[in-house]
């Protein structure tokens, strides 16, 4: 399903990201579980590492990262002491904001080469081959409010 662009393009997302988000501290990969944890105030950490696409080594360093930056707080998790719960601090609050910006910027760079109708094609698009995997998968479609 990919061409020869969308490695590239994503090579410069990459870019983008870690050249806006370097004087936090940040990498765009980084930023997304900033983001995440950002939306829910608090998360178990076995569930932020489920709901998001990397893989788990990843996904503790980059918790580790944004605890040592003081972004997050990490504490052991009262229902089941062999988890974590994680809850952004104001800190961390003020530099979720900033990833949103550059995810916004970024997504403004990309829109800016396409037409609105082009939009809406890529996405039916998307929305198409998601629906066929969870089939293929035969599981629940994830509910939009949780993306």
């Amino acid at each position: 399903m990919m061409n020869k662009y969308d490695h590239m393009v994503d090579r410069y997302e990459h870019r983008f990201f870690d050249k806006n988000l370097e004087k936090y501290g940040l990498s765009g990969p980084v930023g997304v579980y900033l983001m995440k944890i950002y939306c829910h105030h608090s998360i178990k950490m076995n569930t932020l590492i489920g709901d998001l696409m990397f893989h788990k080594s990843h996904a503790t360093r980059a918790i580790a990262h944004l605890d040592e930056l003081g972004y997050v707080v990490k504490t052991v998790d009262p229902e089941d002491a062999r988890g974590y719960v994680l809850t952004i601090t104001d800190l961390g609050k003020t530099v979720a904001q900033k990833v949103t910006e550059t995810a916004r910027a970024w997504e403004a760079l990309v829109n800016s080469a396409i037409t609105e109708e082009e939009i809406k094609i890529m996405n039916t698009i998307t929305e198409k081959v998601y629906y066929k995997v969870v089939e293929y998968f035969a599981e629940d479609p994830i509910n939009e409010k949780d993306l």
